[in-house]
């Protein structure tokens, strides 16, 4: 489902929880496996962290950070700016590229999601790709 092609987006969104398969990209990870992602509606993280059968991340080399620390600054310096242009919003991260820890109306950084591990066999997987891709 792509909720930009939905009337309905909330539906769209909702939708997504009972999928056999939830495709996603993330912001960061860690070197040992733990997955940040941040999010503004909290449907991309509620949904990895319950509800589709299957996550699969498809993430670039570029995702790969050295520990969790360095995730959540890839995640806010890095990921969440360049989100905040593409959806065109007004936050002081969108016009200089840089997280400003703001409470914008307009801010994506709303939800955090830290996965260090799943209770789930097989839920979670990463595909990691020998390229840069995404942001």
């Amino acid at each position: 489902m792509d909720r930009d092609e939905c009337e309905d987006k909330r539906a769209a969104m909702l939708a997504a929880y009972d999928a056999d398969v939830f495709l996603s990209g993330i912001n960061a990870l860690s070197r040992d496996g733990v997955l940040v992602n941040i999010d503004g509606n909290a449907n991309r993280v509620s949904a990895i962290a319950q509800g589709p059968r299957r996550v699969i991340f498809i993430a670039g080399m570029n995702k790969v950070c050295s520990d969790v620390d360095e995730a959540m600054k890839r995640a806010r310096n890095v990921a969440a700016p360049i989100n905040a242009q593409r959806f065109d919003l007004n936050t002081p991260c969108a016009k200089t590229g840089t997280c400003f820890d703001c409470k914008s109306p307009d801010t994506i950084c709303c939800q955090f999601l830290i996965t260090r591990f799943s209770r789930h066999p097989e839920r979670i997987h990463v595909i990691l790709v020998n390229d840069n891709l995404g942001f």
